[in-house]
């Protein structure tokens, strides 16, 4: 599976800066892929040097299966 930006369709990558829903800029440090069909997964994201699990939404991502 592979992180998407929702609205370009762009893989996002660890280390990519990122913008939250509050336009709040971030850095991916981590992801965590959905463990089942009802999961979203987690995105960590490091902010003013403290890291949060927090859902893929937050940054208008999600999860799509590679071909």
């Amino acid at each position: 599976m592979k992180l998407i930006n929702e609205r370009t369709g762009t893989e996002i990558k660890i280390g990519d800066v990122v913008k939250t829903f509050r336009g709040e800029a971030a850095t991916l440090v981590g992801m965590a892929e959905p463990r089942s069909e009802n999961s979203t997964g987690r995105v960590y994201l490091r902010r003013d040097g403290v890291t949060d699990a927090l859902y893929p939404s937050v940054i208008d991502a999600k999860w799509i299966k590679e071909d």
